[in-house]
């Protein structure tokens, strides 16, 4: 197969912007060469930013589209359809499906869901109907009394590439302020029974006791299968040591400020939200990522909510933040998949995997991503 060629004057590069063209061949980029305009054939992108496909560690969105509203469950592999054009059409051409095992939501038996969503998105992947390169990330709830029932049937998957502890206890890290808990769910409509039901102590789905059994056991099958593991909602110095102590790379979401900055000082790669960045705040009160970026405590960006969020951010941390291009894009490509063990992709240089995104600026600067390529192909 003959190289195909995308000229653009402004490629992001690990050594920065470049004017030039990105050289494709066998679902690789074979080369970055500069030049001053396009050469014969090749795919003229002019002004419009050739930067590398985006890699999503966290994100719920797989279960939004499972249960789309309260108590209306959707077809599991049409889910995994929709799922997947949304992301692929946001620049996300690496995707960790984030299956939450904690309890219910909205109705929605997490527990139970795990299995049907899982099948869907093998079976679409097995028909060649995927546009992103979807990997697994098992949210464990160490507070889950069936934790370990519900992850062993995966822990051989073959998409498995990330665990991470999680803790939602009412009163304690990302909820420790049960006010604000209580106020997002009376703005939510939920009635006074169901807000003390979700907030109360033990129920069928929460045992505080397993907790710290739980986790261990999550930490020792990490170990034994050679999974990273992420820590999720550290908020104390207690936290984040018990984090590094078993072996945590990630930190999700740090609550704090001094968290974040004892994850960096232990090693961990800090994620926050894509939608707190943007927003300017976090939903829930705790930790602003852009107070993360301004003392420079960011390390990789994730959609959480909001697919589109990822690419918003590597360019407001340009253009808000003063970032290079080159530090603002490994926020959502190279650093997201370097802390889960893939060097294959994230970077538009020689040897990588051709995941690319071609984005326009638009008005109020907003960066469309108007063409998305994995592996050399188009799919958005």
């Amino acid at each position: 197969m003959s190289d195909l060629r995308i000229f653009s004057e402004n490629i992001v590069t690990p050594e920065g912007l470049a004017r030039g063209e990105a050289v494709l061949r066998d679902g690789t980029i074979a080369a970055v060469e500069r030049r001053a305009s396009a050469s014969a054939g090749a795919l003229d992108w002019g002004a419009d930013w050739l930067v590398p496909g985006l890699v999503d560690i966290h994100t719920d969105n797989f279960e939004k589209h499972y249960q789309p509203r309260p108590g209306a469950l959707w077809d599991a592999y049409g889910a995994a359809l929709a799922h997947d054009g949304q992301c692929a059409a946001a620049g996300i051409t690496t995707v960790f499906d984030s299956l939450s095992l904690h309890g219910r939501k909205d109705g929605l038996d997490r527990s139970a869901a795990v299995g049907p969503m899982i099948q869907a998105m093998d079976a679409a992947y097995a028909d060649g109907a995927l546009r992103a390169d979807h990997l697994l990330h098992l949210r464990c709830e160490v507070t889950n009394p069936q934790l370990l029932t519900v992850v062993e049937p995966f822990l051989d998957h073959p998409r498995l590439r990330l665990m991470s502890v999680t803790d939602h206890t009412p009163g304690q890290r990302q909820l420790h302020d049960m006010g604000k808990m209580h106020e997002r769910m009376s703005a939510s409509g939920r009635s006074a029974d169901e807000i003390k039901q979700i907030t109360s102590g033990d129920n069928a789905w929460r045992d505080a006791s397993a907790a710290a059994p739980n986790r261990r056991s999550i930490v020792a099958l990490a170990r034994e299968y050679g999974l990273p593991l992420a820590a999720h909602d550290d908020a104390t110095a207690a936290h984040v040591d018990e984090s590094h102590a078993d072996g945590c790379v990630i930190a999700e979401f740090p609550v704090t400020l001094e968290a974040a900055r004892l994850s960096r000082d232990r090693g961990l790669s800090i994620v926050m939200g894509g939608p707190n960045f943007v927003r300017g705040a976090s939903h829930s009160g705790n930790l602003s990522a852009r107070e993360a970026a301004a003392a420079d405590l960011l390390d990789i960006i994730a959609s959480d909510y909001v697919p589109l969020s990822m690419l918003r951010t590597a360019f407001q941390l340009i253009d808000d933040f003063g970032w290079a291009p080159e530090k603002a894009l490994a926020v959502v490509a190279a650093n997201p998949a370097r802390s889960v063990g893939l060097a294959d992709r994230g970077e538009i240089a020689a040897g990588q995997r051709a995941d690319l995104v071609r984005v326009f600026r638009g008005a109020g600067g907003w960066p469309a991503p108007v063409e998305v390529w994995r592996e050399a192909r188009r799919v958005a």
